[in-house]
């Protein structure tokens, strides 16, 4: 059974660089952003070249995406002053990028933290 709503159906038919946009938008408004994370610690993709920490605008989105391949993941909320101020530089620090709202065929933004964080501020 899927926690997806007719309304997040919609957003993951939208194409991948109007939801990144989406995302910085409501980040720079203040909202917050949503991973998945377990007992471990947060999803990290590895896509070989990058390892990639998937996020998403909304909790609905980010439990939908990972209930039929991450099942042991719970979504985790991350606050925007959190994200701009603590993990992005860590993140940059640690080499790994941002998958801005994959839709359920994972296809999305791939973004450098370093890239990221400075899209937000333009």
């Amino acid at each position: 059974m899927s926690n997806t709503t007719p309304l997040d159906e919609t957003f993951y038919r939208i194409p991948s660089s109007e939801r990144y946009d989406h995302v910085l938008n409501l980040v720079k408004k203040g909202a917050s952003v949503w991973t998945l994370a377990d007992v471990e610690g947060c999803l990290i993709i590895d896509l070989g070249s990058d390892k990639v920490l998937p996020i998403w605008p909304v909790e609905t989105l980010a439990s939908a995406w990972g209930e039929k391949d991450y099942p042991g993941f719970n979504s985790l909320e991350i606050n925007a002053t959190d994200w701009v101020e603590k993990w992005l530089p860590g993140m940059q620090g640690d080499g790994f990028s941002v998958g801005v709202a994959p839709n359920l065929a994972g296809e999305c933004i791939v973004s450098s933290a370093e890239e990221h964080a400075a899209d937000l501020k333009n």
